[in-house]
């Protein structure tokens, strides 16, 4: 009988349901991109592995505020810098300097890329750093990038994009973004982080790209340090902030002018800005489940008026309070859970056109379908009661009569 009296007002339910479609699907569409998104970047943090940590001019995640105009101002992280902790802090198994220039095009005789990969400068530390082996050649060493050759390492992808028919690469001249490289190295195949491919850049002599890519005064660098071991990382930290701190010129009793970020403390942001993404969507959730729940309330009162007739003939025929109760929040129930089921299934498909573009698995957040079916129902229950009891009060006589 309820789903009867919606497909007698078709028009009227829809537009009723619409405020749930949106409620519901405003958070379930955030909390599916935020789950896509929170296991693509825990999983690219575990793979710098605890202990490694990175000193950048500017934090990763920026949350409020107008803190980014500070960030903004910092000098630029050089190279010389870079050099200059290399040479005066002991604790360190490893110090590179890297930069990323995107996007990248790689050309080899007939055979080019569209701009899909990037070009990462570095040293040769990087694949100590970064967890990556060397399969066939060699990895770059300290005169390549002194001299600031025009030599580089690929991984897989580039390969495979344009070295066919099984041709080796080592020894090849490609062209990356339309300048010659002679290729001294490949990287083993790495796989993905989240779906995210790892093994999608080129590598060159960080001094190179410098040279040639962009301007060293405008551009920083990202510094990545390897403590020798877990037990080792804090005193590791503080001796590079003490390196980076001389090197700078802070001045004691002066705030870092450079932000150090390992495992634990990109977590740390990353949740407070997650924390911002859910009081937002909660937030578009309630309102619009507010305006929904009155327009629920609005349109059973009117279906209550229209339906005084059949009211006065069921109570007639023995029908009792708790059966005219139960048929209108039954109505004002199926009503709000069938436009949450609607705002589901919307919400998890927006949200992983995410996992597309990530070539991530399909994620669906569970909690929040449980939740939302919820408060639908609730919604329905609550704002469906008061019509309900106004139909079960109405007296027989009085309702037959109704013109």
């Amino acid at each position: 009988m309820a789903l009867a009296s919606l497909r007698s007002n078709k028009l009227r339910a829809f537009l009723t349901m619409l405020s749930i479609v949106v409620g519901v699907f405003s958070i379930i569409g955030a909390m599916t991109a935020l789950g896509i998104l929170t296991t693509g970047i825990s999983n690219s943090l575990s793979q710098l592995g605890s202990e490694t940590f990175t000193v950048k001019k500017m934090p990763t995640i920026q949350v409020g505020g107008m803190a980014w105009m500070k960030y903004m101002h910092r000098k630029t992280i050089t190279y010389d810098q870079v050099k200059f902790v290399r040479s005066f802090t002991k604790l360190p198994l490893a110090v590179s300097a890297e930069n990323t220039l995107a996007p990248l095009t790689i050309a080899y005789r007939d055979q080019k890329s569209d701009p899909q990969f990037s070009l990462t400068g570095s040293d040769d530390n990087f694949a100590l750093n970064h967890n990556y082996t060397i399969s066939e050649g060699r990895m770059l060493t300290r005169e390549d990038v002194e001299y600031s050759r025009d030599v580089c390492v690929l991984t897989t992808d580039l390969i495979d994009r344009v070295f066919k028919n099984g041709e080796k690469p080592l020894g090849k001249t490609v062209q990356l973004n339309s300048r010659p490289y002679l290729v001294v190295g490949t990287f083993e195949k790495k796989g993905g982080g989240s779906g995210a491919s790892q093994d999608n850049f080129a590598l060159i002599p960080v001094t190179n790209m410098l040279k040639y890519f962009i301007d060293k005064d405008l551009k920083s660098l990202t510094m990545t340090v390897r403590a020798s071991s877990d037990a080792q990382m804090s005193a590791t930290i503080d001796e590079v902030i003490g390196a980076m701190r001389s090197a700078r010129g802070v001045k004691p009793g002066a705030d870092n002018d450079f932000e150090v970020e390992d495992n634990s403390s990109l977590n740390l942001q990353f949740q407070s800005f997650t924390d911002y993404i859910v009081y937002a969507g909660a937030g578009i959730s309630a309102i619009a489940l507010l305006a929904a729940s009155i327009g629920i309330m609005n349109i059973m009162l009117v279906s209550v008026t229209e339906r005084t007739k059949e009211i006065g003939i069921r109570k007639a025929l023995g029908a009792t309070r708790a059966s005219i109760i139960s048929q209108f929040l039954t109505e004002s129930t199926v009503l709000c859970l069938i436009g949450g089921i609607i705002g589901i299934i919307l919400g998890i498909a927006l949200g992983n056109i995410l996992a597309l573009v990530m070539h991530a698995p399909v994620y669906i957040p569970y909690l929040w379908v449980v939740i939302g079916l919820v408060v639908c129902m609730f919604v329905g229950i609550v704002f469906g009661l008061y019509p309900a009891v106004k139909a079960a009060k109405m007296d027989p006589i009085d309702a037959l009569r109704f013109d």
